[in-house]
C-alpha cells in the first residue's frame, strides 16, 4: 500500500500544475495548450521519482545529548567492542540506508549522520541496503570484520553513481581520521 502514495502524489502534482497553467493562460486571454499539460506531467514525474525513492524511509530517533556525549568520548565497555557507522556524501542523502549487524537491522541512516553500537568480540557481518523504490536502484552490500575486546571500529558508508545500480560502499576507516567529522554529525539512536 505504501507504494501507492508516490504514484498518487505524482498524479496530483501533474494535474494541479496543468490546471494552474491552463487557468493562467485563460486569464491571459490565450487558449490553454499542450505546454501546460507537458509541464504538469514532467513535474508530476519528478515528484513521483523523488517520493518513490524516499518511500523506504522510517522515522529515526535522534540520540539524546548525553548518549551522544558518551559516544564521542569513544570509551568501550569492558569485554566489548564499539562499532561506529557513519554515512557521508551527497548522493541519496535524504534516503534512509538500512544497516544490519549479523542479520539484525539496528538503524537507518541518512547523510550525514552516525550511530554507535556496542558489540561482542568476534567475527561480524555489517550489511547496508535501501528499502522502498530505491531498493531496485541500488545493490545491497555486506562487509565482514573481526572485533577485538576494546576495539573502536568505524565503518564509513557512501552511495555512489552507477550505470545499472548505484553502489553502496562500506569502508573501514581510522578513528583518528574521522573524529572531527563525527563530532559535527547528528547521532541516531539504535534499536
Amino acid at each position: 500500500m505504501k507504494s501507492f502514495w508516490p504514484l498518487l502524489l505524482g498524479a496530483l502534482t501533474a494535474g494541479f500544475i496543468a490546471f494552474l497553467l491552463g487557468v493562467s493562460a485563460a486569464v491571459g486571454g490565450e487558449k490553454p495548450g499542450f505546454l501546460g499539460i507537458a509541464v504538469g506531467v514532467a513535474m508530476g514525474a519528478v515528484v513521483l521519482l523523488v517520493a518513490n525513492n524516499l518511500s523506504g524511509n522510517r522515522a529515526m530517533t535522534q540520540a539524546d545529548e548525553e548518549t551522544r556525549r558518551r559516544a564521542l568520548a569513544f570509551e568501550v565497555p569492558p569485554g566489548q567492542a564499539a562499532l561506529y557507522v557513519m554515512r557521508t556524501g551527497f548522493v541519496g542523502k535524504a534516503a534512509g540506508m538500512d544497516l544490519a549487524l549479523d542479520g539484525r537491522t539496528f538503524v537507518q541512516l541518512k547523510s550525514p549522520r552516525f550511530a554507535r553500537l556496542d558489540i561482542a568480540p568476534g567475527p561480524h557481518t555489517l550489511a547496508a541496503s535501501f528499502g522502498g523504490g530505491l531498493a531496485a536502484q541500488t545493490k545491497p552490500i555486506e562487509r565482514e570484520f573481526v572485533a577485538g575486546a576494546g576495539d573502536v571500529i568505524v565503518m564509513k558508508l557512501t552511495l555512489g553513481f552507477g550505470a545499472a545500480k548505484a553502489p553502496i560502499t562500506i569502508e573501514r576507516v581510522s578513528l583518528e581520521n574521522v573524529r572531527p567529522a563525527l563530532a559535527g554529525m547528528d547521532m541516531v539512536a539504535t534499536s
